[in-house]
């Protein structure tokens, strides 16, 4: 008898196709998503290295368009902001004898990331629908910030709880304490010679968005 033809297969984990699916499943709230990725350090570095690239990009235009003292700190302070997640959430990973479930955790959460652009993208068309009903484009940037933030505060506090196998506390207490590493961090650099203030670039991104 032959058993097990037949029967379709889904992708690989840490496939191209499985990490399409499991951020797809992560992201609709679905625990099983994880097991889509890898739960190696190769994992965690192949889910890093779109991030890292992106940066350096970003890095190399900065500089070409104003090489100056400030275009260093928004360099530095923008790869403070892609490597201290992964910090923190391993600081704490060891702490709570969690450090075998963090790889696999870690690369679910860096390519979920991605997610966040996608809610972007489709908060961007829903705002550009509602605004000619008499929205104007201040409230429109705060609707924008209020679902991308709202959305990405879930979608990290829902990955650590499954990634990390954590109760709903222990998972918001990774939540805080990635926002607290990037709010002190931000707060030294604006503190700090040249005084760039990062929060500034941030709030004026959705406003670019935004249709006029």
């Amino acid at each position: 008898m032959m058993q097990g033809r037949g029967v379709p297969q889904g992708p690989l984990p840490n496939s191209a196709g499985g990490i399409f699916r499991g951020m797809m499943l992560l992201g609709r709230g679905r625990r099983e998503g994880l097991n889509c990725f890898g739960a190696t350090q190769d994992s965690v570095l192949t889910a890093l290295a779109p991030r890292v690239a992106l940066w350096l990009v970003g890095a190399l235009l900065t500089l070409v368009q104003a090489p100056t003292g400030l275009s260093g700190t928004k360099i530095l302070f923008s790869l403070c902001l892609v490597l201290t997640p992964i910090i923190v959430t391993h600081q704490l990973a060891r702490l709570w004898g969690r450090e075998a479930l963090w790889p696999r955790y870690m690369t679910a959460a860096l390519w979920c990331d991605w997610l966040v652009l996608f809610v972007m993208l489709i908060a961007v068309a829903v705002v550009a629908m509602v605004l000619p009903a008499g929205l104007n484009a201040v409230h429109s940037a705060l609707i924008l910030n209020g679902i991308v933030f709202a959305y990405n505060l879930w979608l990290t506090w829902f990955i650590a709880r499954v990634g990390l196998a954590l109760g709903v506390w222990r998972a918001i207490l990774v939540v805080l304490a990635v926002a607290a590493a990037i709010l002190v961090l931000g707060e030294a650099a604006a503190v700090l010679p040249p005084h760039y203030a990062p929060w500034q670039d941030f709030l004026a991104l959705p406003s670019a968005h935004a249709p006029q």
